[in-house]
């Protein structure tokens, strides 16, 4: 089991800073802690080290630095006593500090089960609007927040190409296709759309590749277009390796040959 999992939501760009703030507060809920530290990116006003600074700040000034536009880019924690960087994590990332509009939610797996992500999304969904969002693993909570990004290299699988993905946001001016046109990867919990369902698995569309085959996980109707895909972990590897060979998949990496040994003359 990990000592951490987490949570990334892509395709939020509709929804104002607010709403992802109010979902914040429910995602603690969810978990059952309560927020101890927020905070909000400002660039240095020197700009002469670090581009970026976090600015520490109660939960309510946040709320009202959100509503005068002066907090986009925020974050949210819960900082446990046995010291890790943070218990769990939410932030809200947007295009105003040179990254790219997505959510990263991070805990000890002792808080951020499977079913809390899952319950997670379905309280999203009654208030906001997302195309994608996957579950997943990682040593740490530094970690997760890297692998949410796509920066640091961080990968969960050992067939994948992290910056397959980190190509693909805004940030390098991606195409961004993970919302409609492929999936990152497959992890054992993920919501996917209408547009996704549709993609060709040879002769076939993925959602008829997934209903064909028990072993492929179960998909629910999370609401008119957006369904949840669970996966058992076991399955996984050999999923994502028929699913890479098919092109539907964005970070995955074909396994290379092995090297053939040299004669000796």
């Amino acid at each position: 089991m990990s000592k951490v999992n987490a949570l990334a939501i892509y395709g939020i760009e509709e929804n104002s800073p607010r709403q992802i703030y109010e979902l914040g507060l429910i995602f603690f809920k969810v978990l059952g802690l309560n927020i101890t530290a927020a905070g909000y990116y400002k660039y240095r006003e020197d700009r002469s080290e670090e581009d970026l600074d976090l600015i520490e700040i109660s939960l309510s000034d946040l709320k009202l630095a959100i509503d005068a536009g002066s907090a986009t880019s925020f974050r949210l924690y819960y900082e446990s006593s046995d010291g890790i960087l943070w218990g769990a994590g939410f932030g809200y990332s947007t295009r105003d500090f040179g990254g790219f509009y997505h959510i990263d939610a991070q805990g000890l797996s002792s808080y951020l089960s499977q079913e809390k992500f899952l319950e997670f999304a379905s309280e999203f969904r009654k208030s906001c609007s997302m195309d994608y969002a996957i579950f997943y693993p990682a040593d740490d909570v530094a970690d997760a927040f890297s692998y949410a990004a796509g920066v640091n290299f961080v990968n969960v699988y050992s067939f994948e190409k992290p910056k397959l993905f980190c190509k693909e946001t805004s940030l390098f001016e991606g195409l961004e296709r993970y919302k409609k046109e492929k999936l990152r990867m497959v992890y054992s919990a993920n919501v996917i759309n209408d547009a996704h369902l549709k993609l060709r698995v040879g002769a076939c569309s993925l959602r008829e590749w997934i209903s064909s085959d028990v072993s492929r996980g179960s998909l629910r109707q999370g609401s008119s277009n957006l369904w949840f895909w669970t996966v058992e972990d076991r399955e996984l590897e050999r999923i994502n390796n028929e699913l890479g060979a098919h092109g539907v998949l964005i970070s995955w990496e074909p396994p290379k040959p092995p090297k053939t040994p040299r004669k000796i003359p």
